[in-house]
């Protein structure tokens, strides 16, 4: 029995050091890893500074474009995945990003998040058809997109889209909301036409685009 004992200690003995030797290495190896790849508290710093800097950029061109078309809302919708469907295809879904309401104008941000795309087609039909064009949410058949504008007290509203820089995937759309038509009979009665304000929605949409694709950059 000793003997069998003096056996059993002499073979596992090395064994034992090798494999503590193994989980040491590796031990060091993780540890050293996480130290190279830990970022310091000036480069988190940093990188949170020009987070916020590249979104209140994109803020301050909704902002702007909701001021010169006299809207009551302009908001930025960013297309998203959200679960799959059972036949394994992902579910395209929609959520407001970044959001401008004028005083006294409620905000819709909570209420527009993971939105499936496919309750809102009639959108996706406009952004193809008529982009940068302002609509009458009367002229709209009825739908679930007229019903959710009507519910938050749009009369006109405009849609144009926003793309990767492929020009092709869509990326989202930016949507301006008039819920009432003051706003817009004042731009006409100083003499701007809808033809220039659609211009203006299209190049700032585009300038939003610009900033957007490179905000989404790693």
């Amino acid at each position: 029995m000793l003997q069998l004992y003096t056996a059993l200690r002499d073979f596992i003995g090395p064994l034992a050091e090798i494999l503590g030797g193994v989980i040491f290495g590796i031990a060091l190896g993780i540890i050293g890893a996480i130290r190279r790849r830990k970022p310091s508290i000036k480069e988190l710093f940093s990188r949170d500074v020009k987070f916020k800097d590249k979104h209140s950029q994109i803020h301050e061109l909704l902002t702007e474009l909701r001021l010169v078309t006299r809207s009551s809302r302009a908001l930025i919708f960013q297309f998203h995945n959200g679960g799959i469907f059972a036949d394994g295809s992902s579910m395209k879904r929609f959520s407001v990003t970044h959001e401008s309401v004028s005083t006294g104008i409620q905000s819709m941000l909570l209420e527009s998040q993971d939105v499936l795309v496919t309750r809102y087609m009639e959108l996706v039909h406009l952004l193809e058809v008529s982009p940068y064009k302002i609509i009458s949410v009367e002229s709209l058949l009825d739908c679930s997109l007229r019903s959710a504008l009507e519910i938050n007290n749009v009369e006109y509203f405009v849609v144009s889209s926003l793309k990767y820089n492929d020009n092709l995937t869509p990326m989202g759309f930016v949507c301006c909301h008039w819920c009432d038509a003051n706003g817009l009979d004042s731009i006409k009665q100083e003499g701007i036409s809808e033809d220039s304000l659609e211009q203006v929605i299209e190049a700032t949409t585009k300038n939003i685009n610009i900033h957007l694709i490179h905000t989404n950059r790693k």
